[in-house]
């Protein structure tokens, strides 16, 4: 067995020297590791977690500050919901915007809901429209410009002429109103 043993390393001395070679290479990087980057990437880990922190301390605000913010913002989103009895207004400028960016208009309907929280009233609007791309584009545009409280909750396109530019787009809108006081 010892001579079998000798004679694999007479002919492989070369093989075997380059394993012992990089069994000891990685020792020391194992060395190196454990004995100076732990300890450097700790160190660091730490900062990075206290600098976090203090970032995070400085970005809180104090609860009557954020309160009052709160209070003004709610102010002025109820200052842009008209009153139930502006609809026809908000209704009428809704089709003369449509005019004005050279749509036609559709089949309108819409389903009034009470809104059991809050003093309001939404009404569920559902129309159709139709012209070209640009037009249908400006229509939608200045639909989401509006100064009043009108969310649009989807909008699907469709042409069904390929040779002929000729979009129809169906809205599914919500228009918030405020009880009348």
């Amino acid at each position: 067995m010892k001579q079998y043993a000798l004679e694999i390393v007479r002919q492989k001395w070369r093989l075997l020297g380059t394993i012992l070679v990089l069994l000891l290479l990685n020792v020391a990087f194992v060395i190196m590791v454990s004995a100076y980057q732990a300890p450097a990437l700790l160190e660091l880990q730490t900062k990075w977690n206290s600098a976090r922190r203090q970032i995070t301390r400085s970005g809180q605000v104090d609860a009557t500050l954020l309160h009052k913010q709160s209070s003004a913002d709610l102010e002025k989103l109820m200052a842009k919901i008209p009153e139930k009895r502006h609809f026809a207004r908000v209704l009428s400028e809704l089709l003369e915007d449509a005019a004005s960016s050279a749509v036609g208009v559709g089949t309108i309907s819409y389903k009034p809901l009470q809104l059991k929280q809050e003093a309001l009233l939404s009404y569920q609007m559902t129309l159709s429209v139709t012209g070209g791309y640009a037009a249908v584009k400006s229509f939608l545009s200045d639909l989401q410009n509006k100064p009043d409280l009108i969310v649009v909750e989807s909008v699907s396109f469709s042409n069904n002429d390929p040779l002929v530019e000729n979009v129809v787009m169906d809205l599914h809108i919500t228009i918030y109103l405020r009880e009348n006081v």
